[in-house]
């Protein structure tokens, strides 16, 4: 469908660029991102197929571990809410621990995986740092809600991936997934 020829079209864009340009892969995933999260159909939708779409969940997936972790660390540090708190360790502990599997994931496919977070959301982390705490509580539940949403559906669809290695990862981590969101939506319950 559309979806996978525009995000064909990023990666194999992407792909043409020396290896030593992580940070343009970066900036390409939030421009993704962004065509895929306004596109009708749901990313996790359609079968991943080829490996320019495994590449691509490893590419997603490794931006949304680091984001959950840094944002997990921020929020362990500024809040005052000890739900908040214990949350953001978690998400720190967990998105580092699934970060280190998709690194296996991708060192076994020939994939490297981006260094830093690309610009958009860095910037994003550091307009979060500078936020009143009371807020900054608020939005970052929220932002984990809305990011394990995402997150969620894209590990639907790499489950139905025809290699067994993506398939098996999101099989493993899905549940995990599924349990911060819940977990995020019962801290924000009661900060409320």
């Amino acid at each position: 469908g559309l979806v996978y020829v525009g995000v064909s079209t990023a990666i194999a864009l992407v792909s043409c660029q020396p290896t030593d340009k992580v940070q343009a892969m970066s900036d390409t995933t939030t421009a993704v991102d962004h065509v895929v999260a306004n596109t009708p159909q749901a990313p996790g939708s359609q079968r991943m197929g080829n490996g320019i779409q495994t590449a691509m969940f490893i590419e997603t997936a490794a931006v949304g571990n680091m984001l959950e972790v840094a944002l997990g660390k921020l929020a362990f540090e500024k809040a005052n809410n000890q739900g908040v708190r214990a949350y953001g360790k978690l998400m720190e502990q967990d998105h580092k621990r699934m970060h280190d599997a998709l690194t296996i994931l991708s060192t076994a496919k020939g994939l490297r995986l981006p260094v830093s977070l690309p610009t958009k959301k860095m910037e994003q982390v550091r307009q979060m740092e500078k936020m009143e705490t009371d807020y900054f509580e608020k939005l970052y539940l929220k932002m984990m809600i809305e990011e394990h949403n995402k997150d969620i559906e894209l590990f639907k669809g790499a489950v139905n991936s025809p290699d067994t290695a993506v398939s098996n990862f999101a099989r493993q981590f899905l549940p995990v997934l599924e349990s911060h969101r819940e977990k995020a939506l019962k801290v924000q319950e009661r900060i409320r």
